[in-house]
């Protein structure tokens, strides 16, 4: 039995998952570890990673590193998004990992992090039977796919981040005007990219299927059933959204973990997320917003498995 691991660093956190491969059973996960590492605080606001943040970095992966060793991990792969690419010296970070773990980051761009995503989907949801828009929301930001039958017909990336909105959000506050406003005023400059990118892709005026993925859509689908007391979590519905969120902003930033069980990480980023999403079905009817437990990280390890098979089957043939 072979094992591989992914590694996902994000603008809000690092993850590791470590999963086992064998001819029997295929892939099975092992373990998720989540590290709230949140460098994209720097990326979009200095657009530099301080020593600080690079030595916490690297004291992380030399934690995974011995996990991965004490695992027997054959095979590793990680990728780094939109705060490693923004950061003009994440070059030195990378360079420091590699030295102490011989860990290698890749920086990836959105095109690409939205197609690990939809592999990782399509392992676990059946999209060859209708139309949807594939929404992924992360700390720097978010990735469109329209699929019609499971074909994707295009495909975009946006600048539109949860931490990149709180940044933005906080150095509003300090010249004391409203987070609010600056989140409505930076996504209206988003807003031509995103109608051009919808009216070409879908111009039907049927209510689409949203599948959201990334850890704010799943705390959303969790919050319909704490804030509107609703059983069924696999999913939201397009006029419960704004319901939760004034929940969220009536409630103090350390009332709000207590109250809807929130990490710290995830208490301040969830408004601005939920200003995302509205701001995207803004522009097309939504039948209802399905939030499968799905994230880049398990694209990445989907792809490894697939390489580590074929590469397996090479060697026997």
């Amino acid at each position: 039995m072979k094992k591989i691991a992914a590694f996902d660093i994000g603008s809000n956190a690092i993850r590791m998952a470590i999963a086992s491969v064998n001819e029997e059973e295929g892939l099975t996960l092992i373990s998720r570890v989540r590290k709230p590492v949140r460098l994209g605080s720097e990326a979009f606001n200095t657009g530099h990673f301080s020593e600080h943040t690079i030595n916490e970095f690297v004291r992380v992966f030399k934690d995974f590193k011995k996990e991965i060793i004490q695992q027997d991990v054959e095979f590793y792969r990680a990728v780094a998004t939109s705060a490693y690419r923004n950061a003009d010296n994440a070059h030195v970070l990378g360079e420091r990992v590699l030295e102490e773990t011989g860990i290698f980051i890749e920086a990836i761009d959105g095109v690409r992090e939205a197609a690990l995503i939809r592999k990782a989907l399509q392992t676990q949801v059946d999209l060859s039977f209708k139309n949807y828009l594939l929404f992924d929301i992360g700390g720097g930001s978010a990735e469109l796919t329209y699929l019609e039958r499971g074909m994707a017909k295009g495909s975009i990336s946006l600048p539109m981040g949860t931490v990149r909105l709180l940044e933005i959000g906080k150095m509003s506050e300090e010249e004391g005007a409203s987070a609010e406003l600056a989140y409505r005023t930076y996504l209206s400059e988003m807003g031509p990219a995103i109608q051009k990118f919808l009216s070409e892709v879908y111009p039907g005026s049927r209510p689409l299927r949203i599948v959201g993925t990334g850890g704010n859509f799943k705390r959303l689908s969790r919050l319909r059933k704490r804030v509107l007391g609703k059983k069924n979590i696999r999913y939201v519905l397009p006029d419960e959204v704004a319901i939760i969120r004034e929940a969220l902003e009536e409630t103090p930033y350390l009332k709000r973990i207590k109250k809807f069980g929130l990490r710290p990480d995830r208490a301040d980023v969830i408004i601005p997320a939920i200003h995302i999403m509205e701001k995207v079905m803004g522009y097309i009817p939504v039948k209802k917003i399905i939030t499968p437990d799905i994230g880049l990280i398990h694209g990445l390890i989907y792809e490894l498995y697939e390489e580590v098979h074929l590469s397996k089957e090479h060697c026997v043939n």
